[in-house]
């Protein structure tokens, strides 16, 4: 049997191996650490790990979320965990290998209902055949998820005509006759192989 050691990329077995370490060091770093945010614990959740092969070296790629944003303390501070665990398992290792800890990046899918759960109160995009639509992840489920389209802000000439009206002329009538429109909720389903989900990003 081959040395693992020669090998640059390791086995199925070691990558479930390290998959596991990463994930408890990253838990155990949240239950030990606390940050002055809110009160709350420091957050950070394990998306993802990849296993790459890039310039003859093994490429371990840790992606984390954190509600709020991942900032580079987190990203610091997490590599430090996640590099303190692996450092027990080296004979799973390369001689050599690189760590990295990363964002999830914003053109990442969304598709699991871990995806959703975090994407929930986030503006995402939905692409479908028929176009694009964008708002505000409100809820989802086993087999749908639902956005809520913010309303549309009068014209500037409508709600200049609306000011210089009379003071009766607010709340539901003045909103009326400015053109303003409430809010929509837009239900889509999530299993017919077809819509795309992902992060609406404005430009």
């Amino acid at each position: 049997m081959a040395n693992v050691k020669d090998k640059i990329l390791i086995s199925e077995e070691a990558k479930a191996l390290v998959e596991k370490a990463i994930f408890s060091a990253v838990e155990k770093l949240n239950a030990d650490i606390e940050i002055d945010v809110d009160g709350g614990l420091l957050g950070i959740e394990v998306v993802e790990v990849k296993f790459s092969k890039e310039h003859g070296k093994l490429n371990v790629t840790v992606f984390i979320w954190k509600k709020g944003g991942i900032a580079f303390e987190d990203c610091e501070i997490a590599h430090n965990a996640v590099d303190v665990a692996l450092d027990k398992l080296e004979d799973l290792f390369p001689s050599d290998y690189v760590l990295n800890v990363s964002s999830m990046g914003l053109d990442r899918k969304i598709v699991s209902d871990d995806d959703f759960r975090r994407a929930t109160g986030t503006e995402i995009e939905v692409v479908e055949e028929s176009g694009k639509q964008h708002g505000t992840l409100i809820s989802y489920d086993a087999e749908s998820f639902t956005i809520r389209i913010a309303a549309k802000k009068p014209h500037p000439k409508a709600a200049a005509n609306d000011e210089s009206g009379s003071e009766a002329e607010n709340n539901e009538g003045g909103a009326a006759k400015s053109g303003a429109k409430s809010p929509k909720d837009i239900q889509f389903d999530r299993n017919n192989g077809k819509t795309l989900v992902q992060p609406y990003i404005r430009f």
